[in-house]
């Protein structure tokens, strides 16, 4: 008679099995933070998609000197010729709903505020 064993090598540590992280700005579903280089001014926004590509949006826009500013990025920058810190954007949230995203948007533009 044969007797068979079986066991996975993972639950013995020789292999680990892991996932990568995404870098920063390869990250979706996030609530973000860019702040001013020059003063204590900062803009929180939320994305579904890749952040990277938001950001990109958001140079586009900044660099417009006329038309329709929507973000408040590029009307800070016009206002005060301030420069924001594209290269440490934080991530405040992740969410995959929508709903909640915004909903953690509104709280963290809220706690912002309140600290101002």
């Amino acid at each position: 008679m044969i007797r068979l064993s079986f066991f996975r090598f993972n639950k013995l540590g020789i292999i680990k099995i892991q996932k990568d992280s995404l870098e920063h700005d390869s990250k979706r579903n996030v609530v973000y933070k860019i702040d001013c280089k020059n003063c204590n001014a900062s803009y929180i926004g939320q994305t579904g998609r890749k952040l990277n590509t938001r950001i990109k949006e958001h140079h586009n826009n900044i660099n417009k000197k006329t038309g329709n500013l929507s973000v408040l990025l590029s009307e800070h920058r016009l206002q005060f010729e301030h420069e924001f810190d594209f290269d440490n954007i934080k991530i405040l949230d992740n969410e995959g709903y929508l709903g909640k995203r915004l909903v953690l948007e509104m709280l963290n533009i809220k706690l912002q505020e309140d600290n101002d």
